[in-house]
């Protein structure tokens, strides 16, 4: 992985499921999607949620690529495809 950016790996999305301690599930959102923010991920969606009392239990979604972005997996599929088929 020596210097590579790492979420090229990824496909698509990246989810992160955990547990909140908040007062509401209003702030449990708001307290999800500041954590992906200080992650370093600009576009995250809030996938579910469950406000239990004393928290929220809450999955959330970081958007690595969108439909007809420009796939960092994209070239590591295809140098893997070549390999193979030049031997």
């Amino acid at each position: 992985m020596n210097g590579e950016n790492i979420f090229n790996r990824i496909i698509d999305s990246l989810d992160i499921e955990t547990f909140i301690v908040c007062q509401s599930e209003e702030e449990g959102r708001r307290i999800g999607l500041a954590i992906m923010e200080q992650l370093g991920f600009k576009d995250a969606d809030i996938v579910f949620i469950e406000f239990l009392g004393s928290g929220a239990r809450i999955r959330i979604r970081a958007n690595i690529y969108k439909p007809g972005d420009s796939y960092g997996w994209f070239n590591l599929c295809n140098q893997k495809r070549d390999k193979i088929k030049n031997g």
